[in-house]
């Protein structure tokens, strides 16, 4: 499994709506309210214990360069924009 489709899976999972969340749905748009626990989370998943939000953010920035996620037009904080054919 990839990081973003990962992300997607906890979006639409309602025990992980305080964790992360949709913005907009619409649009794309979500926020990751405890990046501590979405980057233990990810790193349970990919079996890698000392996985933290700064590795995990570094990942979902590689994603910018290949059009899967990009920063909103606002740049706040943990706010992030899956592309539309994502």
């Amino acid at each position: 499994i990839c990081l973003w489709q990962f992300l997607k899976e906890l979006l639409v999972c309602p025990q992980y709506a305080t964790w992360i969340r949709w913005v907009d749905q619409h649009k794309g748009v979500f926020k990751i309210e405890d990046s501590v626990n979405v980057a233990k989370l990810w790193g349970e998943r990919k079996n890698r214990p000392a996985m933290n939000y700064d590795k995990l953010s570094r990942s979902i920035r590689q994603y910018y360069k290949k059009g899967i996620i990009r920063k909103t037009n606002s740049s706040k904080r943990l706010v992030y924009q899956f592309c539309p054919q994502y």
